[in-house]
C-alpha cells in the first residue's frame, strides 16, 4: 500500500525558495510512498526553459535541504523534472512560452463550463486568446475563469 505523506508548509516554502534562487519556479511538489521508499517529485519550470543542468542543481540543493531538515524519515528517491507537456499550466507566465501551440482549455462561464481546443494566439495581463476555428475571431479566456489548460502534443 502506498501512503501519501502530508507536506508541511516549511518543506514547501524551503523547496520553493531553493528553486526561486535558481531563477526557476516550483510548479508542484509531491511526496508519496511508504517510509524507506518515499518518492519526492519536484516539478519546475522557467521562462528560459528547463535544462538538465538546472534539474541537477535543484536536485543537489533540494537533497541537501531534505537531508538536513529531517522532513523525511529513512531513505527516499528524489526526481526533479519539468512538468511535461501533459501537465496543466498553472501560472499566467507559463502561457507566454506556448504562444502558437495548441491548448485544450476548460473554463467556467456564466452559462456553465466550456471546453475548447485551439491555437494560443496571445497572452495578456488578464487572460489568453485562443483561435478555435479558421475564419472565426479568437475567443478570450480570463485567467480566473480557466480551470485547466493543457498543451496538446503536435503529433
Amino acid at each position: 500500500m502506498t501512503l501519501t505523506i502530508m507536506l508541511n508548509d516549511e518543506m514547501r516554502t524551503a523547496i520553493d525558495d531553493c528553486v526561486a534562487r535558481l531563477s526557476a519556479h516550483l510548479i508542484e511538489l509531491v511526496v508519496r510512498g511508504p517510509r524507506g521508499k518515499t518518492l519526492v517529485e519536484i516539478f519546475i519550470d522557467a521562462e528560459q526553459g528547463v535544462t538538465s543542468d538546472l534539474c541537477s542543481t535543484v536536485s543537489r540543493e533540494a537533497s541537501e535541504l531534505i537531508d538536513r531538515s529531517g522532513w523525511i524519515e529513512g531513505s527516499y528517491r528524489l526526481d526533479v523534472s519539468s512538468p511535461g507537456i501533459g501537465r496543466p499550466l498553472r501560472f499566467p507566465w507559463q502561457y507566454r512560452k506556448h504562444i502558437g501551440r495548441t491548448l485544450a482549455v476548460k473554463a467556467e462561464s456564466p452559462g456553465g463550463s466550456v471546453e475548447r481546443t485551439g491555437r494560443l494566439s496571445s497572452v495578456g495581463e488578464t487572460g489568453i486568446m485562443l483561435e478555435t476555428a479558421k475564419g472565426k475571431a479568437p475567443e478570450e479566456f480570463r485567467f480566473e475563469s480557466l480551470t485547466e489548460a493543457v498543451v496538446k502534443s503536435p503529433w
